[in-house]
């Protein structure tokens, strides 16, 4: 069973929400929150599978965000949020965030985002990937993902998930210079610099 923390002040959004994931299998809400405190008192004392907030419209710094990441690991963030703006959406990717969906997606697409969110898999809905890419979205330059070998495109996911050159060094046992080296090769591969986080979100989809 996944158990659901809830935090969202928009009293609709989150009686719509409860009625919706009552009928949901194998998901259960155990607690609800309206401010930064409620939910890190909640989270401690319910230890919550999956927090699922709206950080635009509850006004919290992305700082904030950080910080219950970091305090609270047990528990994966899902941010519902009815506010498209493409640089607050990717200041929350490049802290780590992968989990993303708007208001405006079906129930179904809620309720699959909350099952990858628990198991920690990059979940992105169509509008979001829209409002960061386009309605089209291409790549640029050379898009053969059978010229990486299977160390860059683990790599390439590491970086999607918003992990440091140094972070990665030391999850995959390896010097910084050596992942720096293998970026290098990705780039001339793929034929295109990335940035940050967002700036890999689309390609790991197509790599997956």
């Amino acid at each position: 069973m996944i158990e659901v923390l809830l935090c969202d002040n928009q009293l609709l959004t989150s009686e719509g929400l409860m009625a919706v994931l009552q009928h949901a299998e194998n998901i259960k809400v155990i607690g609800e929150g309206k401010s930064i405190t409620e939910i890190e008192q909640l989270a401690i004392n319910l230890k919550p599978h999956v927090i699922i907030i709206d950080p635009f419209y509850n006004h919290f710094a992305v700082a904030a965000i950080k910080n219950i990441q970091e305090q609270f690991a047990f528990a994966k963030i899902l941010v519902l949020s009815n506010r498209q703006q493409k640089e607050g959406i990717i200041e929350l990717i490049n802290i780590g965030l992968k989990h993303y969906v708007c208001k405006e997606c079906s129930y179904t697409d809620i309720i699959l985002a909350i099952y990858a969110t628990a198991k920690d898999e990059q979940f992105y809905c169509k509008t979001t990937i829209q409002t960061l890419f386009g309605d089209q979205p291409e790549l640029k330059g050379n898009s053969d993902t059978s010229m990486l070998s299977a160390r860059e495109t683990e790599i390439i996911h590491l970086i999607s998930a918003g992990m440091t050159n140094k972070e990665i060094a030391e999850k995959l046992f390896l010097s910084i210079h050596t992942i720096k080296t293998h970026r290098k090769n990705i780039i001339k591969k793929i034929g295109f610099t990335f940035k940050n986080a967002a700036d890999l979100m689309l390609y790991t989809s197509k790599i997956n």
